[in-house]
């Protein structure tokens, strides 16, 4: 790496560290401008756009990152994750998806994917993806809480019940809304 694309990259790694997002973006740029296949940068300006609510940067930063590197199951998600806040469902189940091919274990994008499916009311893809969010994240009440929703809403009431309990075992405040959002009253409580 020559000097001046050093200087760039911890000069971006200092200014990030102290929140100083909009230097660190300036190095950034400068760097993938002499080096516009350095995929570390390019992920990095992904985020920062994220930070500063530039959107349309993001995601081109963040789709030039996957390209450079499709193997990184951290830039897949990412993705993923602005695509579902966009509203870009397809695209945002396509990362997640591919995040999962690459890192089976990666329970946000199990979470990601299903919440997107719940959307859409497609209980038969939303439940089984929740249930791997919740199994890998047992202490993720709001993996609980979709499961249980998406539960109820397929007709599928014990079920949800069975998951407000398991929910009611280690988050009471979030068990307390699931129960009111599936229709339950605990006879357990007063």
């Amino acid at each position: 790496m020559a000097l001046d694309t050093m200087l760039d990259h911890w000069s971006a790694k200092l200014f990030t560290f102290f929140k100083r997002y909009d230097q660190a973006i300036a190095s950034l740029e400068s760097l993938v401008r002499k080096r516009p296949d350095d995929k570390e940068a390019w992920s990095t300006l992904g985020w920062l756009y994220t930070q500063r609510k530039d959107m349309p940067k993001a995601l081109t930063a963040l789709e030039r990152a996957v390209a450079l590197d499709p193997g990184n199951y951290a830039v897949h998600f990412n993705l993923g994750f602005l695509q579902q806040e966009l509203g870009h469902g397809d695209a945002a189940i396509r990362e997640f998806s591919e995040t999962i091919r690459l890192k089976p274990t990666e329970d946000r994008a199990w979470y990601g994917r299903g919440l997107i499916y719940l959307n859409r009311r497609d209980f038969e893809r939303a439940i089984p993806d929740l249930k791997e969010a919740a199994k890998l994240q047992p202490f993720n009440p709001y993996a609980g809480y979709y499961l249980a929703v998406a539960y109820q809403l397929s007709g599928q009431f014990d079920r949800a019940v069975k998951e407000y309990k398991r929910i009611k075992g280690f988050d009471p405040k979030i068990a307390a809304q699931t129960a009111r959002d599936i229709g339950y009253t605990d006879p357990d409580l007063p």
